[in-house]
C-alpha cells in the first residue's frame, strides 16, 4: 500500500514470515533459496528444510566442536571430582 521496498536481515524466522513477502536465504557465500515464505516452506532443499524447520541434524552442523561444557566449568580443578 505504500509502494516501499525494505530490506530485512533477521534469523528470527517466525517473524520475517509474519512480515516479509519474499525471502532470500544465504548460506556457504551464496544464495541458497529465494521465494514466497510458502514456496520455501514446501522447499525439497535439505538447506532450505533444515532453516525453515529449525532442526539442529541436516546438511548444516548444528555443534561447534567444543570443550566439553562440565570440562570447561571445572578447567583447573582436579578431573576425578567430576561426577
Amino acid at each position: 500500500s505504500l509502494n516501499i521496498t525494505s530490506l530485512m536481515v533477521s534469523h528470527d524466522l517466525h517473524e520475517t514470515i509474519s512480515i516479509a513477502d519474499h525471502l532470500i536465504l544465504l548460506g556457504e557465500g551464496k544464495v541458497i533459496a529465494t521465494g514466497t515464505p510458502e514456496m520455501l516452506k514446501a522447499s525439497k532443499n535439505t538447506f532450505v528444510k533444515q532453516f525453515m524447520t529449525g532442526n539442529p541434524d541436516g546438511p548444516v552442523p548444528f555443534h561447534y566442536p567444543a570443550t566439553e561444557y562440565t570440562r570447561e566449568l571445572l578447567r583447573g580443578t582436579n578431573d576425578s571430582t567430576i561426577i
